[in-house]
């Protein structure tokens, strides 16, 4: 394959070239890279070799919401003047563009799962492609089912998180991706070695030699005297009967007093966190910062209150996330964005930043390695 006949708009790394023609030869492939090393680059190229030998066609690319953006700035770089669209209006509407479309479609997750309630109105596409194709690994979400009804001849899952050491979750993903691939019942050596013909996955380190090293801080903080005391009294409460019975709704109050007291709004996080961002403000340097609860967000946006304090949380519209990503990295100097790590934590390029700081942990670690990957990524330097 001559790359340099197909008018690209800059050299792609001989790693990429690898994964573009791993998917340009495969009609069922999954594209498992790690976090940053430009999946949606090797898909958009990819998709501009198929078309160039047979014209246009039917393609459905299904994303996050947070996504949306992402994908149609790649597009105009990498094939442009291509008239991608993506699914908008109101129920009736997203029916119809998925019934009509001829070309480039790019549509949500939740999109699909709404409008796959009537299979049957919408033709096959030729191919159909899963970003974050880990959000299909439940094999009974709404999400899986709706995603399974779409009609296909070809699939490319693009995923970025490694499958998890389960068979039910491998077996949702390649049921989607070509059924019978694997069953129940298999080792796990024998899943290994037929799902290889189908996988390609390389990891940041054995590929970006010139990436700075991630360099990783804990901070162990005593809670403030106000927040010691709310957690031992919630702490007591978990002997109660229902607590016992379902102590999770006790861990996870733990674990926003460990962010703020809830009686005045006090914080041993905070005020380290406040370090951290001084620090960050006396060098010009950006900073992100993570958290599950949206309220300890907005208690530090409040805490803060500066004009270069940005918040990206699930609540916004498109539009709203996308002035918020474009404002913070456009903005001169230090600034901050707060971040939802549900809304924020996947798929989104914010490698001016560089310092990333999980005000709380996550309960699934690779959650927060993509988030960590919004900046330790392609570009940093």
């Amino acid at each position: 394959m001559d790359f340099n006949k197909l008018d690209l708009p800059f050299k792609l790394r001989p790693y990429q070239e690898e994964g573009v023609k791993f998917l340009s030869e495969n009609t069922h492939a999954l594209l498992g890279d790690d976090m940053g090393l430009g999946k949606t680059i090797q898909t958009i190229v990819s998709l501009k070799i198929k078309y160039e030998r047979q014209g246009i066609f039917r393609c459905l690319i299904i994303v996050p919401n947070s996504l949306i953006t992402n994908w149609l700035n790649e597009f105009n770089i990498w094939f442009p003047n291509t008239g991608i669209q993506y699914l908008q209006g109101n129920a009736d509407n997203r029916l119809i563009q998925l019934e009509r479309s001829r070309g480039f479609l790019i549509a949500t997750y939740d999109q699909i799962r709404i409008a796959y309630e009537n299979p049957n109105r919408i033709p096959p596409f030729e191919i159909v492609i899963l970003d974050e194709a880990q959000k299909i690994k439940n094999t009974n979400s709404q999400t899986t089912l709706a995603c399974n009804l779409v009609k296909k001849k070809e699939a490319w899952l693009l995923s970025g998180t490694p499958l998890e050491n389960n068979q039910n979750e491998i077996l949702s993903v390649f049921s989607f991706l070509k059924r019978n691939v694997i069953r129940k019942g298999m080792e796990p050596y024998e899943i290994k070695e037929y799902i290889a013909p189908y996988m390609l996955r390389r990891l940041k380190k054995e590929i970006l030699k010139d990436l700075p090293d991630l360099i990783e801080q804990d901070f162990y903080l005593d809670l403030s005297p106000e927040q010691r005391k709310e957690y031992d009294l919630v702490y007591q409460s978990r002997k109660s009967e229902d607590n016992l019975k379902n102590p999770l709704p006790v861990i996870n109050k733990l674990k926003q007093i460990c962010n703020f007291s809830y009686e005045n709004l006090k914080s041993s996080k905070l005020e380290r966190l406040i370090d951290i961002n001084n620090e960050l403000k006396s060098k010009e340097e950006k900073l992100i910062v993570f958290s599950q609860y949206v309220k300890s967000l907005e208690y530090i946006k409040n805490k803060i209150n500066a004009d270069n304090v940005f918040f990206y949380h699930g609540g916004l519209d498109k539009l709203e996330k996308d002035a918020i990503i474009k404002n913070f990295k456009n903005h001169d100097g230090h600034s901050v964005l707060l971040m939802s790590i549900k809304a924020g934590s996947v798929g989104l390029n914010l490698q001016e930043a560089s310092t990333v700081v999980l005000f709380d942990r996550n309960w699934n670690p690779a959650i927060e390695k993509q988030a960590i990957a919004r900046a330790h990524r392609m570009g940093r330097k």
